[in-house]
């Protein structure tokens, strides 16, 4: 299937996924996963390569906030040769990986065959980390043979799933928020083509960009990143906006390029202002946004709902992969194919 096929299932694996989880087999998987949750737990360490990496930045703050213990991203690679004699017997470790095959973090959950707080997030149940880990929560995205997209949301979709469930939070609100997200997939596509074009068009002599956000809305910006970087020869660089007055200022301007993703909240607030005074120095900036903002020449605005920061990379995915596409094929390439490398990494 072709990237844009597998891009237009995303509204159906998302409703999959929501009706699944609320299943007495999907409930009862949920309460597994909630009882290796103990309160004994000293830390949540979740370890994936590429977006699996980076999905539960969407969690990170809410389940440390409300569990009141340290959650630690890794990749995988670097927890397999610099972390593994910092796992405790008392951790909790969440490995995702989308094929269940990918060779660092199989090797980690190889490694932690015997410990006895491992739970997977895959797409392939007969994987080895599924098969290796104590329990394995399928993301049921259907196959995926180009650059993620269903993967990746149906990962995000999940976590925020796992994650109501262990702080023992009603999910039926969630299930309708993530099923109003898929409507939205749907009715982006089929509605709002000419804003991806737009913005397409603004954006097409970039052969560098920032991609910039903050909070759990950096799983926007970093997927962004990989999508175009692999996708669409385009030079990337994901970055939260704090980062970006702390010296970048000064390598941007005209002929520089960005992509801000701004939620609901406080720290939304600080990138729209941010994508306004980049605008004013002269940088082509689409800005992925919950809100109105100033018009300017150099400002392209995509408004995005909803606005909570959780949901927010997930409601921006199908526009963004649309974008993403658009700029590959007016580049010549076919959006999706992996130029160097494969879909599932077996090579360290």
């Amino acid at each position: 299937m072709s990237f844009l096929g597998e891009v237009a299932e995303q509204s159906r694996r998302l409703r999959n996924l929501v009706e699944f989880y609320r299943t007495e087999e999907g409930t009862e998987l949920l309460w597994k996963a909630t009882h290796l949750f103990t309160h004994h737990t000293h830390s949540i360490i979740f370890a994936g390569m590429g977006s699996s990496e980076f999905a539960p930045v969407v969690v990170r703050d809410y389940l440390a906030y409300n569990l009141g213990v340290p959650v630690v991203l890794w990749e995988a690679g670097e927890l397999l040769h610099y972390g593994m004699n910092c796992i405790r017997d008392d951790d909790l470790i969440i490995a995702i990986s989308q094929s269940g095959e990918s060779i660092e973090t199989r090797k980690v959950v190889d490694i932690l065959r015997d410990h006895l707080g491992v739970i997977s997030i895959t797409n392939d149940p007969e994987s080895k980390i599924a098969r290796y880990s104590r329990l394995d929560l399928q993301i049921l995205a259907g196959a995926e043979a180009s650059i993620s997209s269903k993967t990746y949301t149906n990962s995000l979709g999940l976590l925020l799933i796992l994650s109501r469930a262990v702080t023992a939070l009603d999910a039926e609100p969630l299930y309708r928020s993530l099923l109003e997200i898929a409507d939205g997939m749907e009715s982006f596509r089929a509605d709002r083509l000419d804003e991806i074009e737009d913005a397409a068009k603004f954006m097409h002599a970039a052969d560098a960009v920032h991609f910039i956000s903050r909070g759990p809305a950096m799983a926007a910006a970093r997927q962004a990143a990989l999508t175009f970087g692999t996708g669409a020869r385009i030079f990337t660089c994901a970055v939260p906006g704090g980062s970006v007055r702390h010296g970048l200022m000064g390598s941007m301007g005209a002929g520089h390029y960005a992509i801000i993703f701004a939620p609901d909240g406080p720290g939304g607030d600080l990138l729209r202002k941010l994508a306004v005074d980049l605008a004013v120095l002269g940088s082509k900036v689409v800005l992925f946004t919950s809100e109105e903002t100033v018009k300017d020449h150099n400002l392209c605005t995509i408004r995005i709902t909803p606005g909570d920061p959780e949901l927010f990379p997930l409601a921006c995915a199908m526009p963004l992969e649309l974008l993403f596409e658009t700029l590959a094929r007016d580049k010549g390439l076919v959006a999706g194919v992996f130029i160097r490398g494969e879909k599932v990494t077996t090579k360290e």
